[in-house]
Protein backbone atom coordinates (compact mmCIF):
# COMPACT_ATOMS: atom_id res chain seq x y z
CA UNK A 1 0.00 0.00 0.00
CA UNK A 2 1.07 3.48 -0.74
CA UNK A 3 2.31 6.28 1.73
CA UNK A 4 -0.80 8.09 3.02
CA UNK A 5 0.25 11.59 1.78
CA UNK A 6 2.86 13.14 -0.45
CA UNK A 7 6.40 13.79 0.66
CA UNK A 8 6.45 17.55 -0.26
CA UNK A 9 9.52 19.30 -1.91
CA UNK A 10 10.70 22.34 -0.17
CA UNK A 11 10.24 24.28 -3.33
CA UNK A 12 7.00 25.90 -4.27
CA UNK A 13 5.04 26.61 -7.56
CA UNK A 14 6.01 29.71 -7.73
CA UNK A 15 8.14 31.96 -9.92
CA UNK A 16 11.76 30.77 -8.73
CA UNK A 17 13.98 33.39 -7.49
CA UNK A 18 16.86 34.98 -9.83
CA UNK A 19 19.98 32.89 -9.62
CA UNK A 20 23.16 35.10 -10.00
CA UNK A 21 25.71 34.06 -12.41
CA UNK A 22 28.51 33.36 -9.44
CA UNK A 23 26.05 31.45 -7.79
CA UNK A 24 25.72 28.86 -10.43
CA UNK A 25 29.38 27.14 -10.04
CA UNK A 26 28.73 26.73 -6.77
CA UNK A 27 25.28 25.58 -6.94
CA UNK A 28 26.83 23.01 -9.66
CA UNK A 29 29.76 22.10 -6.84
CA UNK A 30 27.21 21.34 -4.31
CA UNK A 31 25.01 19.07 -6.07
CA UNK A 32 28.06 17.37 -7.73
CA UNK A 33 29.09 16.41 -3.99
CA UNK A 34 25.13 15.37 -3.61
CA UNK A 35 25.28 13.20 -6.79
CA UNK A 36 28.32 11.39 -5.81
CA UNK A 37 26.84 11.26 -1.72
CA UNK A 38 23.72 10.24 -2.75
CA UNK A 39 23.56 8.85 0.63
CA UNK A 40 26.07 6.49 3.04
CA UNK A 41 26.50 2.84 3.17
CA UNK A 42 23.93 1.37 5.82
CA UNK A 43 23.59 -2.04 6.89
CA UNK A 44 20.74 -4.27 5.86
CA UNK A 45 19.54 -6.50 8.39
CA UNK A 46 17.37 -7.83 5.48
CA UNK A 47 19.70 -8.93 2.65
CA UNK A 48 22.87 -8.28 4.55
CA UNK A 49 24.70 -6.13 2.35
CA UNK A 50 25.48 -2.41 2.68
CA UNK A 51 23.01 -0.24 0.78
CA UNK A 52 22.96 3.14 0.16
CA UNK A 53 20.71 5.71 1.66
CA UNK A 54 20.59 9.32 2.11
CA UNK A 55 18.69 8.94 5.30
CA UNK A 56 19.82 7.44 8.82
CA UNK A 57 16.61 5.82 10.78
CA UNK A 58 16.31 8.72 13.21
CA UNK A 59 15.73 11.00 10.14
CA UNK A 60 13.55 8.52 8.59
CA UNK A 61 11.62 8.39 11.95
CA UNK A 62 11.02 12.24 11.87
CA UNK A 63 10.44 11.83 7.84
CA UNK A 64 7.34 9.61 8.81
CA UNK A 65 6.04 11.43 11.75
CA UNK A 66 6.14 14.36 9.28
CA UNK A 67 4.18 12.41 6.83
CA UNK A 68 1.46 11.27 9.35
CA UNK A 69 1.11 14.45 10.89
CA UNK A 70 0.75 16.06 7.60
CA UNK A 71 -2.03 13.24 6.93
CA UNK A 72 -4.03 13.65 10.33
CA UNK A 73 -4.00 17.81 9.84
CA UNK A 74 -5.86 16.74 6.46
CA UNK A 75 -8.41 14.34 7.79
CA UNK A 76 -9.11 17.08 10.72
CA UNK A 77 -9.86 19.32 7.94
CA UNK A 78 -12.11 17.34 6.25
CA UNK A 79 -13.89 16.48 9.59
CA UNK A 80 -13.13 13.05 9.51
CA UNK A 81 -12.98 11.13 12.80
CA UNK A 82 -9.15 9.72 14.08
CA UNK A 83 -9.09 7.54 16.98
CA UNK A 84 -11.96 7.51 18.56
CA UNK A 85 -12.32 3.71 18.89
CA UNK A 86 -10.55 3.23 21.81
CA UNK A 87 -10.93 -0.10 21.87
CA UNK A 88 -10.15 -0.87 18.10
CA UNK A 89 -7.00 0.99 18.27
CA UNK A 90 -5.84 -1.02 21.12
CA UNK A 91 -6.38 -4.71 19.19
CA UNK A 92 -4.64 -2.70 16.11
CA UNK A 93 -1.93 -1.80 18.55
CA UNK A 94 -1.56 -4.78 20.09
CA UNK A 95 -1.71 -6.40 16.97
CA UNK A 96 1.38 -4.13 15.65
CA UNK A 97 3.22 -4.66 18.58
CA UNK A 98 3.43 -8.45 18.15
CA UNK A 99 4.02 -8.69 14.92
CA UNK A 100 6.99 -5.94 15.50
CA UNK A 101 8.39 -8.05 18.06
CA UNK A 102 9.59 -9.97 15.23
CA UNK A 103 10.52 -8.13 12.28
CA UNK A 104 14.41 -7.19 11.26
CA UNK A 105 13.95 -3.45 13.66
CA UNK A 106 11.64 -3.96 16.47
CA UNK A 107 13.00 -0.70 18.21
CA UNK A 108 11.45 1.33 15.85
CA UNK A 109 8.99 3.89 17.64
CA UNK A 110 5.82 1.95 15.77
CA UNK A 111 2.12 3.29 15.49
CA UNK A 112 -0.74 3.41 14.88
CA UNK A 113 -3.63 5.71 13.84
CA UNK A 114 -7.13 4.58 12.95
CA UNK A 115 -9.12 6.70 10.61
CA UNK A 116 -13.05 6.73 10.49
CA UNK A 117 -13.68 6.43 6.90
CA UNK A 118 -14.83 4.08 4.50
CA UNK A 119 -12.40 4.04 2.38
CA UNK A 120 -10.40 0.53 1.80
CA UNK A 121 -6.69 1.07 2.67
CA UNK A 122 -3.80 0.84 4.93
CA UNK A 123 -0.62 2.67 4.40
CA UNK A 124 2.84 2.82 6.54
CA UNK A 125 4.86 5.97 6.46
CA UNK A 126 8.63 5.82 7.18
CA UNK A 127 9.60 4.70 10.61
CA UNK A 128 7.20 2.82 11.18
CA UNK A 129 4.28 4.88 11.59
CA UNK A 130 0.69 2.87 10.59
CA UNK A 131 -2.30 3.98 9.44
CA UNK A 132 -5.83 2.05 9.06
CA UNK A 133 -8.83 2.78 7.66
CA UNK A 134 -12.35 1.28 9.01
CA UNK A 135 -13.39 0.54 5.54
CA UNK A 136 -10.13 -2.11 5.05
CA UNK A 137 -12.51 -4.54 7.68
CA UNK A 138 -15.89 -3.22 6.48
CA UNK A 139 -18.41 -6.44 6.61
CA UNK A 140 -19.53 -6.03 3.25
CA UNK A 141 -17.32 -3.69 1.43
CA UNK A 142 -13.75 -4.35 3.51
CA UNK A 143 -11.30 -6.47 2.39
CA UNK A 144 -10.22 -8.55 5.58
CA UNK A 145 -12.63 -10.77 7.24
CA UNK A 146 -10.40 -11.70 10.23
CA UNK A 147 -8.00 -11.26 13.04
CA UNK A 148 -5.82 -13.46 10.91
CA UNK A 149 -6.17 -11.33 7.25
CA UNK A 150 -6.30 -8.08 9.76
CA UNK A 151 -2.44 -9.22 10.79
CA UNK A 152 -1.56 -9.76 6.84
CA UNK A 153 -2.12 -6.39 6.11
CA UNK A 154 -0.27 -5.36 8.92
CA UNK A 155 2.65 -7.25 8.71
CA UNK A 156 2.68 -6.31 4.80
CA UNK A 157 2.83 -2.21 5.76
CA UNK A 158 5.60 -3.32 8.52
CA UNK A 159 7.72 -4.95 5.81
CA UNK A 160 7.69 -1.54 3.68
CA UNK A 161 8.97 0.32 7.01
CA UNK A 162 11.63 -2.59 7.65
CA UNK A 163 12.68 -3.05 4.34
CA UNK A 164 13.24 1.02 3.88
CA UNK A 165 11.24 1.60 0.78
CA UNK A 166 10.54 4.94 1.13
CA UNK A 167 13.71 6.21 1.56
CA UNK A 168 15.58 4.02 -0.71
CA UNK A 169 13.52 4.75 -3.59
CA UNK A 170 13.69 8.66 -2.66
CA UNK A 171 17.32 7.92 -2.52
CA UNK A 172 17.58 6.07 -5.79
CA UNK A 173 15.95 8.82 -7.40
CA UNK A 174 18.16 11.66 -6.33
CA UNK A 175 19.81 12.21 -9.50
CA UNK A 176 16.50 12.82 -11.26
CA UNK A 177 15.89 16.04 -8.56
CA UNK A 178 19.44 16.75 -8.90
CA UNK A 179 19.30 17.01 -12.44
CA UNK A 180 15.70 19.04 -12.57
CA UNK A 181 17.03 21.85 -9.78
CA UNK A 182 20.50 21.42 -12.52
CA UNK A 183 18.06 22.55 -15.25
CA UNK A 184 16.07 25.33 -13.76
CA UNK A 185 19.44 26.66 -12.51
CA UNK A 186 20.54 26.87 -16.05
CA UNK A 187 17.32 27.78 -17.32
CA UNK A 188 17.67 30.90 -15.11
CA UNK A 189 20.56 32.27 -15.54
CA UNK A 190 20.46 32.37 -19.58
CA UNK A 191 17.55 34.61 -18.48
CA UNK A 192 15.17 31.85 -20.29
CA UNK A 193 11.82 32.54 -17.43
CA UNK A 194 9.46 30.29 -18.85
CA UNK A 195 11.73 27.22 -19.04
CA UNK A 196 12.60 27.59 -15.53
CA UNK A 197 9.45 27.89 -14.13
CA UNK A 198 8.43 24.72 -15.84
CA UNK A 199 11.32 22.56 -14.39
CA UNK A 200 10.29 24.06 -11.03
CA UNK A 201 7.23 22.83 -11.34
CA UNK A 202 8.24 19.78 -12.74
CA UNK A 203 10.42 19.23 -9.69
CA UNK A 204 7.43 19.76 -7.41
CA UNK A 205 5.14 17.42 -9.62
CA UNK A 206 8.16 14.44 -9.46
CA UNK A 207 8.62 15.18 -5.94
CA UNK A 208 5.45 15.09 -4.60
CA UNK A 209 3.47 12.38 -6.41
CA UNK A 210 5.74 9.65 -8.00
CA UNK A 211 8.76 9.49 -6.12
CA UNK A 212 6.81 7.97 -2.86
CA UNK A 213 4.81 5.11 -4.52
CA UNK A 214 5.91 1.71 -4.09
CA UNK A 215 7.42 -0.62 -7.07
CA UNK A 216 6.03 -3.61 -8.19
CA UNK A 217 9.34 -4.80 -6.33
CA UNK A 218 8.34 -3.27 -3.53
CA UNK A 219 5.39 -4.82 -3.26
CA UNK A 220 6.30 -8.33 -3.66
CA UNK A 221 9.12 -8.36 -1.02
CA UNK A 222 6.46 -6.53 1.29
CA UNK A 223 4.23 -9.54 0.63
CA UNK A 224 6.97 -12.28 0.87
CA UNK A 225 8.50 -10.13 4.33
CA UNK A 226 4.86 -10.01 5.87
CA UNK A 227 4.35 -13.42 5.33
CA UNK A 228 6.96 -14.45 6.97
CA UNK A 229 6.34 -11.99 9.88
CA UNK A 230 2.86 -12.78 10.80
CA UNK A 231 3.94 -16.36 10.68
CA UNK A 232 6.58 -15.63 13.01
CA UNK A 233 4.42 -13.72 15.43
CA UNK A 234 1.37 -17.15 15.86
CA UNK A 235 -0.66 -15.63 12.90
CA UNK A 236 -1.64 -18.43 9.85
CA UNK A 237 -0.06 -17.47 7.10
CA UNK A 238 -2.78 -18.53 4.60
CA UNK A 239 -4.58 -15.66 5.32
CA UNK A 240 -2.69 -13.67 3.00
CA UNK A 241 -3.07 -15.76 0.70
CA UNK A 242 -6.95 -15.70 1.54
CA UNK A 243 -7.09 -12.19 1.18
CA UNK A 244 -5.44 -11.79 -2.74
CA UNK A 245 -7.54 -14.64 -3.50
CA UNK A 246 -10.54 -12.70 -2.79
CA UNK A 247 -9.25 -9.60 -4.38
CA UNK A 248 -8.70 -11.11 -7.57
CA UNK A 249 -12.07 -12.94 -7.29
CA UNK A 250 -12.91 -8.82 -6.70
CA UNK A 251 -11.74 -7.77 -9.60
CA UNK A 252 -13.47 -4.24 -11.32
CA UNK A 253 -15.17 -3.75 -7.38
CA UNK A 254 -14.92 -0.29 -7.21
CA UNK A 255 -14.70 -0.25 -3.57
CA UNK A 256 -11.34 -1.54 -3.69
CA UNK A 257 -10.01 0.56 -7.06
CA UNK A 258 -7.95 2.89 -4.63
CA UNK A 259 -6.61 0.52 -2.61
CA UNK A 260 -5.25 -1.65 -5.29
CA UNK A 261 -4.65 0.43 -8.19
CA UNK A 262 -0.65 1.11 -6.88
CA UNK A 263 -0.35 -3.22 -6.32
CA UNK A 264 0.57 -5.37 -8.79
CA UNK A 265 -1.69 -8.19 -9.94
CA UNK A 266 -3.92 -10.14 -6.88
CA UNK A 267 -3.15 -12.86 -8.85
CA UNK A 268 0.45 -12.68 -9.07
CA UNK A 269 0.68 -12.07 -5.46
CA UNK A 270 -1.44 -14.66 -4.76
CA UNK A 271 0.63 -16.91 -6.66
CA UNK A 272 3.68 -16.14 -4.90
CA UNK A 273 2.28 -16.14 -1.73
CA UNK A 274 1.23 -19.86 -2.23
CA UNK A 275 4.54 -20.45 -3.15
CA UNK A 276 6.20 -19.29 0.02
CA UNK A 277 3.48 -21.14 1.85
CA UNK A 278 5.09 -24.25 2.63
CA UNK A 279 8.42 -22.43 4.42
CA UNK A 280 5.93 -19.62 5.69
CA UNK A 281 3.46 -22.64 7.62
CA UNK A 282 7.19 -24.33 8.83
CA UNK A 283 7.57 -20.73 10.69
CA UNK A 284 4.13 -20.53 11.67
CA UNK A 285 3.84 -23.74 13.40
CA UNK A 286 6.94 -23.34 14.95
CA UNK A 287 5.40 -20.12 16.79
CA UNK A 288 3.04 -21.42 18.09
CA UNK A 289 5.02 -24.61 19.25
CA UNK A 290 3.21 -27.47 17.32
CA UNK A 291 4.51 -29.77 15.01
CA UNK A 292 3.48 -29.19 11.11
CA UNK A 293 1.66 -31.75 9.24
CA UNK A 294 4.23 -30.89 6.67
CA UNK A 295 6.88 -32.63 8.42
CA UNK A 296 5.17 -35.88 8.14
CA UNK A 297 3.19 -35.45 4.95
CA UNK A 298 5.35 -32.47 2.28
CA UNK A 299 2.12 -32.36 -0.11
CA UNK A 300 -0.31 -31.87 2.88
CA UNK A 301 -0.52 -28.23 2.42
CA UNK A 302 -3.79 -26.88 3.96
CA UNK A 303 -6.10 -24.79 2.26
CA UNK A 304 -5.56 -21.09 2.31
CA UNK A 305 -9.65 -21.24 2.48
CA UNK A 306 -9.36 -22.90 6.04
CA UNK A 307 -8.82 -19.58 7.77
CA UNK A 308 -12.32 -18.64 7.05
CA UNK A 309 -13.36 -21.06 9.38
CA UNK A 310 -11.18 -21.14 11.93
CA UNK A 311 -11.93 -17.03 12.20
CA UNK A 312 -15.01 -17.84 13.47
CA UNK A 313 -14.55 -19.58 16.72
CA UNK A 314 -12.33 -15.48 17.51
CA UNK A 315 -14.67 -13.36 19.81
CA UNK A 316 -14.64 -9.48 17.85
CA UNK A 317 -14.47 -6.14 19.21
CA UNK A 318 -16.84 -4.04 17.28
CA UNK A 319 -15.82 -0.48 16.09
CA UNK A 320 -17.32 2.64 16.52
CA UNK A 321 -19.24 1.49 13.31
CA UNK A 322 -20.83 -1.77 13.85
CA UNK A 323 -17.64 -3.38 12.36
CA UNK A 324 -16.38 -6.20 13.65
CA UNK A 325 -12.25 -6.81 13.91
CA UNK A 326 -11.03 -10.19 15.83
CA UNK A 327 -9.16 -9.83 18.70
Amino acid sequence: MQPPTNVQSCMNETKPARVAPVALPVALICMAFLAVGCGTLQHDPISGRQVRNMYVIDQEIELGRGVVQNAVEEFQQQGIPINQDLATLQVLSNMMHRIAAVSHFPELPYSVTLVHSDVVNAACAPGGQLIFWEGLYHPEQGLVKNENELAAVMAHEIAHATARHTTRTLTREAPIQIGLLLGMLAAELADKEDLAIGLGVAFVVYQGIWLPRYSRRDEFEADRLGLFYMADAGYDPRAASAIWQRAWQRQGDPGLERFLASHPSHRDRHHQLERLMPQALERYYASINQSSPLAARPDALPSSATTESTAAQMPATVGSHGRAVQR
